[in-house]
């Protein structure tokens, strides 16, 4: 077997070590939100679990880097596939945030240290978010959040996505009694990800889309569709940006 098939085996067997990790975090938040896990059994799990996946994490990009790059992805079927899963504008919010993927200030996720967990734990969470898996994503959003300020910072993009997933929970169960108030929380997670870098187009997006697609909100919405006009997004989706822009255009007459 050739070196680049070795290592292709290798990283499959990596990246279906990471799918494991996922189920088994999906499972564990189950497991402790029936009470059949204790809060200390649960916080160790979940610890381990997430130092385990730092360790694959990095093994994945390490083995991807000495092997040659992959072609551009095909926005067009990643447009596809969302749409496929949740229409309107709620799938323009999953093709932005694959478009403007995973973030940190400029910084690579090749070369992690010890000190970025918080980093894996995102990754996770996006990975999660992916699969529709909005309850485990909004709970590793909030797990980087907390990581994060026990470091005295705060995260931009885990509040935005934290922000995001707890919208499309309220949109995904629009029975539960607390949706009102949940929605209230996530307009305000995304809201201080917006204070917090004026510049960061994401959740100026999500706002919009909440604000419209959600509340029914036109003129609270324009706002920050405007920004996130304002924020040049890539090539790829600027036209539904606009297009959704001007549905809420159209909506105010």
């Amino acid at each position: 077997m050739s070196t680049s098939g070795a290592q292709l085996d290798r990283l499959a067997e990596l990246e279906e070590e990471r799918r494991y990790l996922l189920r088994s975090l999906t499972d564990l938040e189950k497991e402790h939100a029936a009470g059949d896990v204790d809060d200390l059994d649960y916080q160790t799990l979940k610890d381990g679990y997430t130092v385990r996946a730092a360790t694959v994490l990095r093994e994945i990009e390490e083995g991807r880097g000495e092997l040659p790059q992959r072609p551009p992805r095909r926005w067009s079927r990643i447009i596809a596939v969302t749409a496929a899963v949740l229409v309107g504008s709620v799938a323009v919010g999953f093709v932005l945030a694959g478009a403007w993927g995973e973030r940190s200030s400029g910084q690579q996720m090749t070369g992690l240290t010890p000190g970025d967990e918080s980093r894996i734990v995102l990754t996770n969470a996006r990975d999660a978010m992916g699969q529709g898996d909005f309850q485990l994503a909004n709970s590793l959003f909030g797990r980087a959040i907390e990581m994060e300020r026990d470091r005295g910072r705060d995260n931009a993009e885990a509040l935005a996505y934290f922000g995001w997933t707890l919208a499309l929970l309220t949109r995904q169960n629009p029975d539960q009694p607390n949706n009102a108030d949940r929605l209230d929380a996530a307009r305000l997670a995304l809201g201080q990800a917006a204070e917090l870098e004026p510049d960061y187009a994401d959740p100026q997006c999500f706002l919009a889309i909440v604000e419209f697609q959600f509340r029914g909100d036109a003129a609270a919405a324009l706002p920050h569709i405007e920004k996130c006009e304002a924020s040049n997004p890539p090539a790829e989706v600027a036209s539904l940006v606009s297009s959704f822009a001007d549905q809420i255009r159209a909506a105010l007459g």
